[in-house]
């Protein structure tokens, strides 16, 4: 019985523990690597927004609500302020972003409460497409951090955080976000 407690609990270990807390040469090589740091603006098209009503005599989406919407991702600093005048359909995008998820609040309590939604974001860069980072996290006002789940292209393999700060809303109703990407490469 001993013996077959030791076997299991290191079974578990290996399992539970990531792989590279398991080989010294990993996690030096992970370390001497310095992060990628990437700033973009995001401008939603509220045009594009579509719900899913919890009910079907709601008349706006309420907590649990789902949605799928999308924007046009733009250098940084070319949203100024809170872009209350910026349209997200103007000229100079540089990417399109892709946003679902779930209402954590009524969108009438929008923008009071502190977070408001649960999301999977999906920035997909350049005119090929072929660059892609994926987000995953809660969204709402000032600036949250959420996980950079993975990417494409030349992102393939990286993770990381992504710093999301709430600007302002444009003349759509949508968003504009400024945000940071701290992405690491994939260990070789």
């Amino acid at each position: 019985m001993t013996a077959y407690l030791s076997f299991a609990l290191a079974a578990i270990c290996m399992v539970v523990t990531p792989a590279w807390a398991q080989d010294p040469d990993t996690t030096g090589a992970r370390r001497k690597q310095a992060p990628v740091v990437i700033t973009v603006d995001v401008a939603e098209d509220f045009t594009k927004f579509v719900p899913t009503l919890v009910r079907p005599e709601h008349t706006q989406p309420e907590r649990g609500s789902f949605f799928v919407t999308e924007g046009r991702i733009f250098p940084e600093g070319t949203i100024q302020g809170d872009g209350a005048q910026f349209d997200p359909n103007r000229s100079g995008h540089v990417g399109v972003w892709f946003c679902r998820g779930t209402h954590l609040v009524a969108g009438s309590e929008i923008p009071a409460a502190p977070l408001w939604v649960d999301t999977a974001q999906l920035y997909i860069l350049g005119r090929q497409g072929k660059e892609q980072v994926a987000t995953e996290g809660l969204e709402g006002r000032g600036t949250v951090t959420r996980i950079v789940t993975g990417g494409a292209g030349n992102f393939a393999g990286w993770t990381g955080e992504q710093r999301q700060t709430f600007l302002g809303f444009n003349p759509t109703g949508g968003v504009n976000l400024r945000v940071t990407f701290i992405l690491r490469p994939p260990a070789k």
